[in-house]
């Protein structure tokens, strides 16, 4: 593909675009659901998903309405530890996403558990792995 791409990603045509890869042998990565798509607890962690990550992306939606809070607010998350619900709380591991940003989640070959955090209880947040 050619050409370049906004890194806007507050607004659809911004998104830089993602491709699934195939498997070993071209098999393809088999989508599996994650285990929580929103925080159930204001400050206390979820566990978004646990087990082998051949990639993926999780996403703090933009706006409040999308998040499905008051106020949009950053998502805390972290591959190693137990996030907190403040950029303070971070334990040297946490990555914070502002509303509207995610992450691409590496293809890890042994098991992981990725943990999520925000402030807000119910604060929703889109991911998807395969």
């Amino acid at each position: 593909m050619s050409g370049s791409y906004s890194n806007n990603q507050g607004v659809a045509s911004g998104a830089i675009p993602g491709w699934i890869v195939p498997g070993p042998g071209g098999a393809g990565w088999t989508p599996r659901a994650a285990t929580a798509s929103a925080i159930t607890t204001g400050g206390t962690a979820v566990t978004v998903l646990t087990g082998v990550i051949n990639g993926g992306y999780i996403y703090n939606p933009l706006t409040a309405a999308e998040q499905k809070i008051a106020t949009a607010e950053p998502l805390y998350i972290d591959m190693v530890g137990t996030p907190l619900s403040t950029a303070a709380g971070g334990n040297g591991t946490t990555l914070t996403l502002a509303p509207g940003a995610g992450y691409q989640l590496p293809a890890i070959a042994s098991t992981v558990t990725l943990k999520a955090n925000a402030a807000t209880s119910a604060h929703a947040f889109t991911v998807f792995v395969w």
